[in-house]
């Protein structure tokens, strides 16, 4: 691996506290496989068999399904050093539910789920370390479903509106934020019609 992408790699939660050297031996033991995708691939599509979970180091990922009517659900915007698909690996479902498709070129680390079910793996100090990072991840993942069902909660597009920006100031820090979603995309993720 290379010094930019070990870089990369301690930036993100997953890997917080964590050396290079450690998160070599890290990859090698979740089998992790870097993919680099095209804008508009499919990164996972509803059928597919879940053994990995991703994180994305760059561009960006659009997280969806459809409802029974064939309509699109965004479930989710992925940024880089974001993990997505963790709770499919992590749990018994076979076949995913949700497609994931590049809306920026992107490049994605694989890693294999199976060590979560293996106590031994735990046992390592720096496993376990990985593994209190790996919860932390899906607790900010949490809060961020709570953050989306607070706008899809509201009835009116100016309340989704007002919720939603307040959501990113305060994300942001700023009260000049950025919206890296097209306007179709946003109506999407805010579900209401364009």
């Amino acid at each position: 691996m290379q010094k930019s992408e070990l870089d990369t790699l301690r930036a993100t939660l997953l890997f917080s506290g964590i050396s290079s050297e450690e998160i070599g031996r890290l990859c090698r033991l979740l089998h992790a496989g870097e993919r680099h995708y095209a804008k508009g691939s499919f990164l996972i599509t509803a059928g597919d068999p879940i053994g990995a979970f991703a994180l994305l180091l760059s561009g960006a990922v659009q997280v969806f399904m459809d409802d029974m009517d064939g309509n699109r659900i965004v479930m989710a915007n992925v940024a880089p050093g974001t993990l997505f698909a963790e709770a499919m690996a992590c749990s018994d479902v076979a076949e995913s539910p949700i497609y994931a498709v590049a809306t920026q070129e992107s490049t994605v680390l694989w890693l294999q789920s199976t060590f979560l079910s293996n106590p031994a793996f735990f046992a390592d100090p720096l496993c376990a370390r990985f593994g209190a990072n790996f919860i932390r991840s899906m607790a900010e993942r949490s809060l961020r479903f709570n953050d989306r069902v607070q706008i899809l909660s509201k009835k009116s597009i100016r309340d989704k509106l007002i919720t939603f920006f307040s959501q990113q100031i305060h994300q942001q820090k700023s009260r000049q934020i950025v919206i890296d979603m097209d306007r179709s995309a946003l109506a999407d993720y805010l579900g209401v019609e364009r």
